[in-house]
This record gives structure tokens, C-alpha cells and sequence, in this order.
């Protein structure tokens, strides 16, 4: 970390009222943003304690986490160690101070791979649909398919893609926002969407449907690492 960074997270850390400062825990889990209280019970430089105030979203509590409070304008991200069920407890390490956007609509990762078709001037373009909100799109492809840069921020494809039988696009305007590669192998699109009003009503069923679905199958993953193996499970 370097010496600034550091510094803002030095902070960050010492604006927060002490004992038991009060902190929002933000956690990206299938596109969809998950949040949740808690309290610190022990916090310095290199990692923190929290005690989490719901369990709820325990079994997805690992990796990378965003860390926000009202006393400051930023975020602390982290990494999540193993949660102690009994004690409602986990630990955070490699804190560092970012800045922070909050999300302008809520996103979803659709539930099976879900292609999506580009269609730009007088290419056609496939690539991968990693997750979608009402209002944008973010898409995953391999560069083989744009070997020339053609796609660039402010164009303007036409989307067409097939969410669940019911939940069809045709030609869904849409406008790159950013281009960002990933790896040596993968580009990451952004695109705002500018849907006519069957489209957007259709966005909003989907997203809706997909958010209560994902928190169904979080709730039930949940019930299911907490319940204890009866014997007859243990023999196999």
C-alpha cells in the first residue's frame, strides 16, 4: 500500500467512534448488492473484528468486502476470513481506503450463461452477459472478437439477448460507457441502455424476479449450512 493510501485509511480509521463503531457492510453477491450492520469489536491498520447484527448473509460472507460508514466519504475494502457461527464474528484483513459510487440501480447476474448479440455499423459482435440492471448492461467477451478496437466508448449498438423464456430483447439500444480489459485475454463493456417503454418494463419484471430469486436461494443456503448432519447422513 502505498504512503498516501495508508494515510487516508490511518484516517478513515481514526474518524470512527470508539467502542463498538457502527458500519454498513456492502457485499456483491450474483450482481446483486447485499448490505448489512455491524459493529467493530476490535479494529487497527492491518484488520478488523466485526460483529455482523443479521447471519442471513453468512454463507456468501467470503472474498472481498466494502466496508462504509457516515463518518467518512470513502470505503475501506477488505478481505472476509471464515465467519465464527457461534459468535457472530468474522475478520477482515488487507484493509485498504478507496472512494465509493453508490450504485444507481439494482444489478443481477441472470441465472444461466445468457449470450448477447451486438450489432454495430456493419458488425456483429457476441459476447457474454455478466450482469444487467434497468438501466445498463456489463458484458464479458474475448478480444478475438474486436482485433481492430472498432467497439470504443459513446458507440452506440443495437443488444439483442433472451432472458428466460419469458424475457426477450430485440434490438435494445444501448451506449458503451467504458472499455476496460481484463486479464490478456477478456474485454469488459459498460453500456447505458435506452429502452423504448415495453423494454424497460420488461427490464423491471426480470430484475425484480431475479433479485427475489437470488435472495431465495441465499436464504435457503443459509437454513442449510446451519442445520446440523443427523447420523443417517454421515454413512454413505
Amino acid at each position: 500500500m502505498s504512503q498516501q493510501a495508508m494515510a487516508s485509511l490511518v484516517e478513515a480509521i481514526t474518524t470512527l467512534p470508539k467502542p463498538h463503531s457502527q458500519v454498513k457492510l456492502i457485499k456483491y453477491y450474483k450482481g446483486t448488492t447485499l448490505c448489512q450492520r455491524g459493529s467493530i469489536v476490535d479494529f487497527d491498520r492491518d484488520s478488523a473484528t466485526i460483529q455482523a447484527t443479521r447471519r442471513l448473509t453468512f454463507p456468501v460472507l467470503d472474498g472481498e468486502i466494502h466496508m462504509r460508514s457516515k463518518e467518512f466519504s470513502g470505503a475501506i475494502s477488505a478481505t472476509i476470513h471464515p465467519v465464527d457461527y457461534s459468535q457472530g464474528t468474522f475478520q477482515l484483513s488487507d484493509l485498504s481506503y478507496c472512494g465509493w459510487k453508490e450504485r444507481r440501480a439494482e444489478r443481477v447476474q441472470p441465472k444461466c450463461p445468457t449470450y448477447v448479440t451486438l450489432s454495430y455499423c456493419d458488425g456483429i459482435y457476441r459476447a457474454y452477459l455478466e450482469d444487467i440492471s434497468t438501466e445498463g448492461v456489463g458484458i464479458l467477451a474475448d478480444k478475438s472478437i474486436d482485433p481492430d478496437g472498432r467497439l470504443q466508448v459513446f458507440d452506440i449498438p443495437y443488444l439483442e439477448f433472451q432472458l428466460a423464456p419469458e424475457h426477450s430483447f430485440v434490438n435494445l439500444k444501448g451506449m458503451i460507457v467504458y472499455r476496460r480489459e481484463v486479464g490478456p485475454d477478456l474485454i469488459k463493456f459498460g453500456l447505458y441502455l435506452y429502452p423504448d417503454a415495453y423494454q424497460k418494463t420488461a427490464l423491471l419484471d426480470y430484475v425484480l424476479q431475479r433479485h427475489s430469486e437470488i435472495m431465495r436461494e441465499l436464504k435457503k443456503d443459509y437454513y442449510r449450512m446451519r442445520t446440523p448432519c443427523r447420523v443417517e447422513n454421515l454413512y454413505f
